[in-house]
């Protein structure tokens, strides 16, 4: 039992930060309404400054276009440190609130997910880009003494973590509470029209909510970084927890927050002793750790999904765009000419970025049917994807189950797990179920993926290549890599996967679908049997991520994880926004501009690069600000335009 203290103390370091992180999502979330994914890659990029400063005396500055390093000298000292990466932070949060967020202030729900999205992908990539991938640990900034408990040495400065969490907590809470700008925020979050009539400017309390919760999560951010180091990318799935907290505290109470923030951080470091001991059954040694928080968000959501609070605005919120497809069989015939001849003619390199193209759009298409048709905003179609790749590859090699049954087994597990994780669905939507998915891909790729009772040894899956009448169907058949018969096949059935979800929105199910999405409880009173509506939604979207599996499986032959982990699923969803998730043609621009997609190797023969994950965050908020349909919708607009009649000239 000692044993377990120690390690439940040990654990208090992290919980500190998810503490700190899920009370900067309460203060922004009552400032401005915004449930904010990016805020641990919020304060992912103070420490990452801060880092830099102390080991090389650089500045690092979170702008695009022009040099972003500066030196300063020698490094500096923790304080010059401290205050420059809290006035980075600071500047993050303004430009973000003024740039992004105050234009979008009568978005929907998924635009708003969709631009905190790609704002965590813009800070990772001006991370990755100015200051490298590798974890970097600063020197001591809290005492370093250890205690003993219960005869076991315990380090002192998780202590003083949750100290700082906790009068931070309290501290909040008198703000919020007692102060005339504690009143004013209360007042704009329960109606932005009230709070204007008695004179308070709702913009400024958002920035000034901005502007507070960076600074909290920074410096805790801050604090962690001789304990646990950082790198651009291991605090923004910091997130995962820290929602689990602000769920569990509904958005409103920092005390509770911190205390569930806290308790996470101590389970899941008893979870890691756990899986060393080898105390857990045996599925459960790859991830037992990420297990946690998510039962936390799915605990909290269906508990009190229905009476989270919901923040009050001016108007109603428009939805994305979802256009009925245009029946002209002459344009889907030449665009699967068209790919055919490129997959028969095309050089290797051409081939092979065709081929990731196919993949990504049945990907993308599965996010349209989920979420620009039902609203569903899913983070997590990529990790099924991954799903139903290793599955087929266990089912091959463990199972010998033969080609073609091992593929369509695949797909039909795949759809049949993905419509239980959108059971959920059935008390939630919108942002909450992105929590959800994001919490689960982050379990798929944890528990299951590194898993080497499902993924095989060191987590390396293998799939046989395809066979059918003696024909080699595969990837590296025919002696001409990657081989011209696959990418044909690909096309095709990328092809019938984009004339399914066109013809599901021509329909009466797609129209289901549109009204359960404008208005449930509208849709509920028409007839419509809206649990249902929802699971078929989520079986189809799974079914198509089920497909991209299946092709992401035979292209790769041997794979691993990488490529499926969580945060890949956060460019996914860039992708399909940017492209345009309510329309079929928006799939197929994401994948057509996907990193080594095709055009983007047409065009430039470059890889992929920190570049191109940059490049396509900063695409994703600028079409989140100004083309909130994707780049499907600017053709429609600019038709439109033409068509409208012009007015005359007055004589």
């Amino acid at each position: 039992m000692s044993t377990w203290i120690l390690f439940l103390l040990l654990g208090v370091g992290t919980g500190a930060l998810y503490a700190a992180l899920a009370m900067g999502v309460i203060v922004v979330y009552r400032g401005s309404g915004v449930v904010n994914f990016a805020i641990g890659a919020t304060a992912m990029f103070p420490a990452v400054v801060y880092a830099e400063l102390r080991t090389s005396g650089d500045l690092l500055l979170p702008v695009v276009g022009i040099p972003n390093r500066y030196g300063l000298g020698d490094p500096l000292g923790f304080w010059p440190s401290l205050v420059l990466a809290l006035a980075v932070g600071a500047l993050i949060a303004a430009l973000a609130h003024t740039l992004v967020f105050r234009p979008l202030r009568q978005a929907p729900a998924l635009t708003l997910v969709i631009a905190t999205v790609g704002l965590t992908i813009v800070l990772q990539g001006l991370a990755a880009k100015s200051f490298g991938t590798a974890t970097v640990r600063t020197p001591e900034i809290l005492p370093d003494d250890v205690v003993t408990v219960f005869g076991r040495p315990v380090p002192v400065d998780r202590f003083w973590l949750a100290g700082v969490v906790a009068l931070v907590g309290v501290g909040l809470g008198g703000v919020y509470r007692f102060s005339r700008f504690g009143l004013a925020t209360r007042a704009a979050s329960t109606s932005e029209k009230g709070a204007t009539l008695l004179g308070y400017d709702s913009g400024r309390i958002a920035l000034v909510n901005w502007i507070i919760a960076s600074m909290m999560i920074s410096v805790i951010g801050i604090l962690l970084t001789p304990l646990s180091g950082v790198n651009p990318f291991n605090y923004s799935l910091f997130v995962i927890p820290a929602l689990g907290a602000a769920l569990a505290a509904r958005l409103q109470s920092f005390t509770v927050a911190a205390l569930v923030g806290i308790g996470i951080g101590s389970f899941q470091a008893l979870a890691v002793h756990m899986v060393s001991q080898r105390q857990v059954p045996d599925f459960l040694l790859a991830g037992l750790d990420s297990v946690v928080p998510f039962v936390v968000i799915v605990g909290a959501l269906v508990y009190s999904g229905h009476t989270l609070p919901i923040r009050g605005t001016f108007l109603e919120h428009h939805h994305v765009e979802a256009p009925v497809p245009a029946r002209n069989p002459l344009v889907w015939l030449s665009m699967v000419v068209a790919g055919t001849l490129i997959m028969v003619f095309g050089g290797p390199s051409i081939r092979l970025a065709g081929i990731q193209s196919m993949f990504t759009i049945t990907l993308l298409l599965s996010l349209v049917v989920l979420t620009g048709y039902l609203g569903q905003v899913s983070l997590a179609q990529l990790a099924f994807a991954g799903f139903g790749a290793f599955w087929l590859a266990h089912s091959s090699e463990q199972w010998g189950v033969p080609f073609p049954l091992a593929p369509l087994l695949a797909i039909a597990v795949t759809t049949a797990v993905g419509t239980a994780i959108g059971i959920p669905a059935l008390r939630i939507r919108g942002i909450q179920f992105a929590i959800v998915t994001l919490s689960a891909a982050l379990v798929f790729e944890r528990l299951v993926f590194r898993s080497p009772s499902f993924s095989g040894p060191g987590g390396l899956a293998h799939v046989d290549p395809p066979e059918l009448f003696g024909l080699d169907l595969g990837i590296l058949g025919s002696g001409n890599f990657p081989n011209p018969t696959f990418g044909v096949i690909l096309v095709w059935l990328t092809a019938g996967c984009a004339l399914l979800v066109a013809n599901l929105r021509r329909g009466s199910v797609g129209r289901r679908f549109i009204a359960v999405r404008l208005n449930e409880r509208a849709a509920a009173a028409a007839g419509i049997n809206v649990p249902r509506t929802k699971l078929l939604g989520a079986a189809t979207a799974s079914l198509l991520a089920g497909v991209a599996g299946v092709m992401f499986a035979y292209k790769s032959v041997d794979f691993t994880s990488a490529g499926l982990e969580a945060e890949e699923g956060l460019q996914i969803l860039a992708l399909a926004y940017v492209g345009g998730i309510g329309a079929v043609s928006g799939a197929v621009i994401g994948g057509l501009i996907a990193p080594a997609g095709l055009l983007v190797v047409a065009l430039s023969s470059a890889e992929p690069s920190v570049d191109q994950f940059l490049l396509a965050g900063v695409g994703m908020v600028i079409v989140a600000v100004a083309f909130p349909a994707g780049l499907a919708g600017v053709g429609t607009r600019l038709r439109a335009a033409l068509r409208r009649p012009r007015r005359a000239a007055p004589h």
